[in-house]
């Protein structure tokens, strides 16, 4: 039997389950091979198509495969592998795993700073900010949701027609003002996917996450407040630290 985070899944499970896992293994199935369909599954398996169902479940919660709206199930790419100690772009990031980088433009819009976002960006509360969501993919598989809000005073800076689909925000607000010497403090949390944001991500609603809090300043003056979601199958965030050990 196979064993999975969660405990030994069930025989009804474990013929698909391992079948994927084992072509995965071999380097028959590699990353963005499209699976067959349920029907052909349960036919070259032998089970019924309610277990095809639920050991392709079992394989997406491992982070094995991935489905995507309209386009069918695939095995998943090499999770995004991200060290906390740097921060890269992403288009860099998704390049190292030999996928191909895109943003997707979701909205732009001008919304009323919260009592929050005025205090981390040094305005006014209810000042005007410039709203920006971002989808960004890798061989087109979501692989983060990316919501900024920028001041007014960076707002001004950009040019007409914004790169929105070529470059991070922080990137192109940056080139606006003309400088590449940006800093960035972050937090991160570990969260449920929220369910407006699921189908953006093709995953399961209150699946298992990544919300990071980013704040980017240029010479200590904030120009853009992110909020990004991560789904937990896709990344893995490591950082090394020193130890402190007490006299």
């Amino acid at each position: 039997m196979a064993m999975v985070e969660g405990g030994w899944l069930s025989a009804r499970y474990e013929t698909v389950f391992e079948h994927i896992a084992d072509g995965i293994a071999s380097g028959r199935l590699a990353p963005g091979t499209r699976l067959a369909g349920e029907r052909k599954l349960a036919d070259d398996l032998g089970v019924s198509r309610e277990t095809v169902r639920q050991g392709l479940q079992m394989a997406e919660q491992a982070g094995l495969i991935v489905r995507i709206a309209t386009r069918g199930t695939f095995v998943a790419p090499p999770r995004v592998d991200q060290d906390l100690g740097v921060m890269d772009a992403f288009d860099s990031t998704v390049r190292h795993l030999q996928l191909k980088p895109a943003y997707r433009l979701l909205d732009v819009t001008r919304v009323r700073a919260t009592r929050e976002q005025a205090h981390l960006l040094d305005i006014g509360h209810n000042d005007e900010l410039l709203s920006v969501q971002v989808l960004g993919l890798g061989s087109g598989l979501p692989l983060a949701y990316y919501e900024s809000v920028l001041p007014e005073r960076v707002a001004a800076r950009l040019p007409a027609k914004p790169p929105w689909g070529t470059k991070a925000t922080y990137q192109v607000a940056a080139a606006a003002l003309g400088t590449t010497a940006l800093s960035v403090s972050q937090e991160f949390d570990a969260v449920a996917i929220p369910q407006n944001l699921s189908q953006s991500l093709q995953v399961s609603p209150k699946s298992p996450g990544f919300k990071t809090v980013s704040l980017f300043t240029v010479e200590d003056s904030p120009i853009e407040l992110r909020t990004a979601w991560y789904p937990g199958s896709r990344y893995r965030f490591r950082v090394s630290r020193q130890i402190r050990i007490a006299d």
